[in-house]
């Protein structure tokens, strides 16, 4: 018995549906049994008190139950739950319309109405069970407004009135109670859901952190290795420039380390930071152009001054940009301050933000650029090309121009 009983509650339920979707068909299968059973129950109590009872409409509701149950087994839970809350309505509606008020049949709407919490979903908006509430509404409302000429002409003792009145009150008393341990285990194991879902949150921001953890752990000691690479080139370089003789040759490889050490700062800063995604520009533009000055021991022949904003950019944007400004200073380095020894040289950064762009720029106090200069001619130095080619790699427009001396000017997006 409890084995075909578990299968009629079970009809029409599929692993794949919600959770929400099961329990709404597992209620009306439930519910479905109920009313057969109570709707069997009174034909029988009808019998014995010798009721003048409607069979026929008794049979035709019982139908519609086992048709909504049946419904359910086809898959068809929609047209199952239709059914379903317009028969139970109108069976209750009917047995209101067709005895005395004093029999109790009224009591039957508590239990319907409270149905609407193990029909709806508690997550969002539940269509199902705001049809099923509007419905039951408006019966109620037609069993109080209307009084149909249904079996009026019937009398109906006091002894059997009151036999129907206690009856009622304990079939609805009985789904009373079976509906509550329903509802009562639905938020128990709703509450048991939320903590087992807890718990895994708990648990999975747990491993993602130990993750990000890891990976930062990684990252940070990946640019530390980077930056000992790049420190062990420089120092092949340094032994390779030792053993030539040809200056320009000694020249080329004073300039490669000067680019290697540029992009061996950008690690450097990567790895003494938190963050290790984005540097501060300012601070990284600083220790950059004192360390190529200091490199050639002409920080204290040139002031320099710096005149930047606190902009944070990511590596993408920084080892381009570390590489035009070594290009830029090491060409003011050569070209102005070493071969005019005499001079008073002044040199000047800025970087500041223009709304969503940067712009940097960078000036010297030399003879500035030659007036018939054109930086997209082929026969430009390897310098001004590196110039070129960095700045479209972050998207931005480079200008060459005299104010006092050479002006480069550098504008490009932040992000």
């Amino acid at each position: 018995m409890k084995h075909i009983f578990h299968s009629l509650i079970n009809l029409g339920i599929e692993s794949s549906l919600s959770a929400s979707d099961r329990r709404r068909i597992k209620t009306i299968n439930v519910l479905n049994l109920f009313v057969a059973f109570c709707l069997l129950v009174g034909l029988c109590v009808s019998i014995i008190i010798q009721a003048n009872y409607p069979v026929f409409s008794n049979f035709i509701f019982f139908g519609f139950s086992i048709f909504s149950l049946w419904l359910n087994k086809r898959k068809l839970s929609f047209w199952a739950f239709f059914i379903f809350t317009f028969y139970v309505n109108g069976a209750i509606f009917f047995i209101n319309q067709y005895y005395p008020q004093n029999s109790g049949s009224y009591l039957y709407y508590y239990n319907l109405i409270i149905s609407v919490a193990l029909l709806s979903n508690p997550s969002r908006f539940d269509r199902f069970a705001t049809l099923h509430l509007v419905v039951c509404g408006l019966f109620f409302a037609g069993n109080l407004l209307l009084d149909l000429p249904i079996n009026k002409g019937a009398v109906f003792s006091e002894e059997k009135m009151k036999i129907m009145w206690y009856f009622n009150l304990v079939i609805s008393s009985i789904i009373t109670v079976v509906m509550s341990v329903m509802l009562t285990r639905l938020i128990y194991n709703q509450n048991q859901e939320i903590i087992v879902q807890n718990k895994d949150l708990l648990l999975t921001r747990e491993e993602v952190r130990a993750t990000l953890k890891e990976k930062e752990i990684l990252l940070a000691e990946l640019h530390h290795r980077v930056k000992n690479n790049l420190a062990i080139i420089t120092g092949l370089l340094n032994l390779q420039e030792d053993a030539t003789n040809n200056e320009e040759a000694r020249q080329a490889l004073n300039d490669s380390k000067a680019r290697i050490m540029s992009m061996a700062l950008v690690h450097k800063m990567l790895y003494d930071n938190s963050n290790l995604k984005s540097i501060q520009i300012d601070k990284y533009i600083h220790e950059l152009v004192m360390e190529l000055f200091n490199s050639c021991n002409l920080s204290k022949k040139v002031k320099i001054t710096f005149n930047c904003a606190n902009i944070v950019l990511p590596v993408s944007k920084s080892i381009p940009l570390g590489l035009i400004i070594n290009e830029i200073v090491t060409n003011s380095i050569k070209y102005v301050y070493r071969a005019q020894p005499n001079l008073a040289g002044e040199f000047a950064v800025s970087i500041l933000t223009l709304g969503d762009d940067i712009e940097l720029i960078i000036k010297d106090n030399g003879p500035g650029f030659p007036i018939n200069f054109n930086p997209d001619s082929e026969d430009q130095s390897l310098g001004i090309y590196l110039i070129k080619t960095l700045t479209e790699q972050i998207d931005g427009r480079v200008n060459f121009s005299n104010d006092k001396g050479a002006r480069i000017s550098l504008t490009f997006n932040a992000q």
